[in-house]
């Protein structure tokens, strides 16, 4: 929007990072279904990195996604006040989805590829 107004707002993050990174760390399926809306501000996305404890020291991130293989999903958990993530902008007031980065723990065991994005809701439209 920032080309078609002239002025800062609160969606430059979505169109440079998150856009961006859905469209290179996601599957050729996900970004089939995300990526319109995406460009369409169907969704609104944030990315949500930083955290409290840690800034942008990326592999000191605490919070975790779990895998829960009976529902077949990923359950984000932010286990301390540290891993509290920070906004990046204005996004954390206009983004109506997150990806939110977690370090990935399956069957009990972190896994050894650093943290990977979630995709997660924040609220409706």
């Amino acid at each position: 929007l920032r080309h078609v107004t002239g002025t800062v707002m609160g969606t430059d993050l979505h169109e440079s990072m998150f856009t961006h990174v859905l469209s290179i760390m996601s599957t050729p399926e996900q970004r089939a279904h995300w990526m319109p809306r995406a460009r369409a501000y169907e969704i609104i996305g944030c990315y949500a990195q930083t955290e409290l404890g840690h800034g942008s020291n990326v592999r000191g991130l605490e919070t975790e996604a779990v895998l829960d293989r009976e529902s077949d999903s990923w359950i984000v958990h932010s286990p301390s006040i540290t891993a509290t993530k920070w906004w990046p902008g204005g996004l954390g007031r206009t983004s109506n989805v997150a990806l939110v980065f977690a370090q990935l723990v399956v069957d009990g065991k972190r896994l050894a590829v650093g943290p990977q994005p979630i995709l997660v809701p924040l609220r409706d439209r």
